[in-house]
């Protein structure tokens, strides 16, 4: 077939290989804590350490927004819907404060 070899792969190798390609990617946890205040600056009302990326959290207090400190190594983002659904209402850098809603999603 000129020039071109065709090598056709069989065995456990080739099943293995295919399973591993068909299962998700692992979730990683960001790095570092997440705070949040429904009163403001230096007040706490709680906190998630290394959120997993991906995952929707509730976060807890009322009347939101919350004044919050991302002091992970991740993005997160705000929704006012619960489920993280919709449009994000807000993202926070690593590092950054803002506010934020009472669900969050981290990248």
């Amino acid at each position: 077939m000129n020039g071109v070899q065709i090598v056709r792969a069989t065995g456990p190798g080739l099943v293995a290989a295919a399973v591993l390609a068909l299962l998700p990617a692992p979730a990683h946890a960001a790095t570092g804590d997440f705070s949040w205040s429904t009163s403001g600056v230096g007040a706490l009302d709680g906190a998630l350490s290394s959120p997993q990326s991906g995952r929707c959290y509730t976060l807890s207090g009322n009347n939101p927004p919350f004044y919050s400190s991302n002091n992970t190594d991740r993005r997160v983002r705000s929704y006012q819907s619960s489920g993280c659904r919709g449009e994000a209402q807000s993202t926070i850098g690593p590092g950054e404060f803002g506010h934020v809603f009472k669900y969050v999603k981290f990248d």
